[in-house]
């Protein structure tokens, strides 16, 4: 299995080395949006695109549908974005295609994710994870418990807004 390197928006943020030549370097296009304010994670981007050290590549839409149902079963739907669901579905798609990808992300959610879909992941700015969860949907306010795919935020019997708590937690697989 060869390793190959995917890129988060915060791997540009944080300012991730991409020179090494051994290792092939891969991100969603949709990365791009994400740089708001930060020109020079932009300029780091298009520097990598244009040198050829990135490669820029859509999922397939079936492993982003199998990231879809994995993240609604871990109730993880509502902290992922559209740019995460892609870049984890990257990762599935390049290790069905035989390799060993490594998904360089600070978002837990990402990497609570990534572990459940046994892809490798590494955190630059923070200590990452140290505990995978599941996680359910409950009101404080009156205690009820809410499908994990739910879409509302409030919650429809007294008004308070809805949170998110662990169900399960167990040690990570890496």
């Amino acid at each position: 299995m060869r390793r190959i390197i995917i890129l988060d928006t915060s791997a540009f943020i944080a300012g991730y080395d991409i020179s090494n030549r051994n290792l092939k370097h891969y991100t969603v296009p949709s990365v791009q949006e994400e740089f708001t304010r930060d020109e020079f994670a932009r300029l780091r981007l298009d520097l990598a695109k244009r040198t050829g050290k990135l490669t820029v590549l859509n999922p397939d839409c079936r492993y982003l549908k199998e990231v879809e149902a994995k993240a609604i079963e871990l109730g993880e739907a509502g902290s992922l974005s559209r740019v995460d669901k892609e870049l984890l579905a990257l990762g599935v798609q390049l290790q069905a295609a035989g390799n060993r990808p490594i998904i360089i992300s600070d978002d837990y959610s990402i990497q609570n994710v990534a572990d459940h879909l046994e892809l490798d992941y590494r955190s630059l700015a923070t200590m990452g994870i140290k505990r995978r969860f599941d996680w359910g949907v409950y009101c404080p306010g009156c205690m009820k418990r809410f499908d994990d795919n739910q879409t509302i935020k409030i919650c429809p019997i007294c008004g308070t807004d809805l949170r998110r708590r662990p169900t399960r937690k167990e040690p990570t697989k890496r």
